[in-house]
């Protein structure tokens, strides 16, 4: 009998892309899925389009929610799903149609946690071949090294490209108004994880957008950043792991260049700004390996505050400069 994988979908204002991913998981050549079509709170057709897909096809479950964001959209298809492995896509992406038949083999095969597979990304739209990213990991490995190399961050921390045992998620919560959710997540995955297997094709399509954050949407990704970071630093604390002084340095990085930025645009709240100010405390006296820049940035913030407003706005200027790119 194979085993049940549930597939979880958050959809959000993606009418344009919905049928390519949903679509993609329902032509699997693996048939034993569950898809769970998250709708939080779409002000576009994707709930009449989920609603659609579940009186098609008796494998799709939807969830109806008010917008909370992917993260509560993820918690919640996790909650509700059946399966002994857990996937995720992304609603604007898609699939190779053998990517879950293949990847639960090998965890079964293998006695896996965690299977991660290569991905392919594409500009916009999906024509073309895309762009492979082929990872090269080890299956040599131990479960502490794979655990390690991505605690690092050395190998992209995605949720889509990997498959993971439902057993994993016991007990975990992401918080639910942050970015870099996949960022903060992985991290206890692969702590909890034995035994850890790596297929190298690339079975996972990203369609990378042209982004242009605001200066809202940058402060709240920093913030992110920052939570994603400090949680790194909880886990290889919990689990004493040797990456420890790396996610610590990376979450004082982050706190200060977050509070630095805040100066000039007063974004955070009182109580977000606190929990930067109070970690800051609290890693005062602790050794610390951190860059010029950050040097001078924390004394400016210890010594000639009023600065920082000057210092962040130009902080700005160069992230807007970045803006040229593509990213996801």
């Amino acid at each position: 009998m194979e085993k049940l994988i549930s597939i979880i979908v958050p959809v959000y204002k993606v009418e344009k892309y919905i049928h390519k991913a949903v679509n993609s998981i329902l032509e699997q050549t693996y048939k034993n899925l569950e898809v769970i079509l998250v709708d939080d709170g779409s002000p576009d057709n994707c709930p009449k389009i989920c609603d659609e897909y579940a009186a098609k096809d008796k494998r799709v479950k939807v969830i109806h929610q008010e917008n909370c964001g992917v993260v509560i959209a993820r918690q919640r298809g996790i909650l509700l799903s059946q399966g002994t492995y857990i996937g995720f896509v992304d609603p604007d992406d898609w699939i190779e149609k053998d990517m879950f038949g293949k990847m639960v083999n090998c965890a079964e095969s293998n006695n896996a946690d965690i299977v991660i597979c290569d991905y392919k990304t594409f500009n916009g739209a999906e024509e073309g071949v895309g762009v492979v990213h082929n990872q090269g990991l080890d299956n040599t490995w131990s479960a502490e090294k794979f655990r390690d190399e991505f605690l690092l961050d050395h190998y992209p921390n995605f949720l889509c490209n990997k498959i993971f045992k439902k057993k994993l998620f016991n007990g975990l919560v992401c918080p639910g108004n942050i970015t870099f959710e996949d960022l903060y997540i992985c991290a206890e995955l692969f702590a909890k994880s034995f035994k850890n297997f790596y297929l190298e094709e690339p079975f996972y399509c990203y369609r990378i957008h042209a982004s242009f954050a605001n200066t809202m949407q940058k402060i709240r990704r920093k913030y992110g950043l920052f939570i994603a970071w400090r949680e790194h630093e909880r886990v290889c604390e919990k689990y004493k792991c040797p990456p420890l002084m790396y996610s610590r340095m990376r979450a004082h990085k982050a706190a200060i260049s977050l509070l630095v930025i805040n100066e000039a645009t007063g974004y955070l709240s009182e109580e977000e700004r606190n929990d930067v100010e109070s970690y800051l405390q609290m890693r005062a006296k602790q050794i610390v390996n951190l860059s010029l820049k950050h040097r001078m940035q924390l004394w400016t913030l210890k010594n000639m505050r009023p600065l920082c407003k000057t210092l962040g706005n130009i902080s700005l200027y160069f992230d807007n400069l970045k803006q040229k790119k593509y990213k996801k």
